[in-house]
């Protein structure tokens, strides 16, 4: 029976911006652009449905033509979305790709789909997994919501994961105040890259939950029961890296750290943060 993952956390238009060179300022520059469902939540809930899992999705969703694109290609992956969809404003996050490097600007939306409706019973019911993106801990207006959906999902027998999303966004928000939301929510395990775990200022090795840490192009370390096991990369080549956490952490609840890391490899292998069709 394939693991069963319930994702709660951001969905957004993602705009892909590919460029041979610099921006002109003032000018036209030529570029291949593409459009597509993004998004943390969204992009691991995809690679898990890619690796055999079943997945299934709570995050924002709008009436418009934008939200109508990003649900029609979340439920071509055979993704189960919840949430009901809202007169709102779509996030959305630019991505230029140019001479190897990547820039970003982004913008969450509305956040009024963060509500109640993520303790339902209904979504919950018979999951493996609920992961909490990083950013929906950040941006939830009231964590208690967030804590309660996790509070359920224990209830239920559903392990919980936290990733920590982003190490900017966790100096503004307070260290000290997220680690303690963190506690609050009871993970089994909680990913996060090298300098999310250094501006939380948690030693991994110190949870009792398992933690993941992500080195980049220098692997991957797991810790379980302050043991820690430390994975190179696999060998391949290396397109694009965003998304590659995402790839990770959908492997690590599929099959364990093996096929995190080989999951990892693949998203690097291609340009995008969701697996090619």
């Amino acid at each position: 029976m394939s693991v069963m993952v319930c994702v709660a956390g951001d969905v957004m238009l993602d705009v892909l911006v590919l460029t041979q060179g610099p921006l002109k300022v003032d000018d036209d520059t030529p570029a291949a652009i593409t459009l597509g469902a993004g998004g943390q939540a969204a992009n691991v809930a995809a690679w898990v449905r890619a690796l055999g899992g079943g997945a299934r999705l709570y995050g924002p969703r709008t009436r418009d033509a934008v939200g109508m694109v990003i649900d029609g290609q979340l439920t071509a992956r055979g993704i189960s979305l919840y949430a009901e969809p809202q007169d709102a404003r779509c996030g959305a996050v630019v991505s230029l790709v140019t001479s190897g490097t990547r820039s970003l600007a982004s913008d969450p939306g509305d956040l009024e789909w963060i509500d109640d409706g993520l303790s339902d019973p209904s979504w919950l019911s018979g999951a493996d997994w609920l992961h909490l993106s990083g950013y929906l801990l950040l941006r939830a207006p009231d964590p208690a919501v967030v804590i309660r959906a996790s509070e359920a999902a224990r209830r239920g027998g559903v392990r919980v994961a936290v990733d920590l999303a982003s190490a900017s966004m966790i100096e503004t928000y307070g260290p000290r105040e997220l680690w303690a939301l963190v506690e609050k929510l009871g993970p089994s395990v909680v990913f996060g890259n090298e300098g999310e775990w250094d501006v939380v200022g948690v030693p991994p090795g110190s949870l009792p939950a398992e933690a993941v840490v992500k080195r980049g192009a220098r692997g991957s370390s797991f810790v379980v029961g302050g043991v820690q096991t430390s994975l190179d990369v696999v060998p391949g080549p290396g397109v694009d890296a965003p998304g590659a956490g995402d790839a990770l952490a959908a492997g690590y609840f599929v099959g364990g750290p093996e096929m995190a890391m080989l999951a990892a490899a693949r998203c690097v292998a291609q340009i995008g943060a969701q697996p090619l069709a």
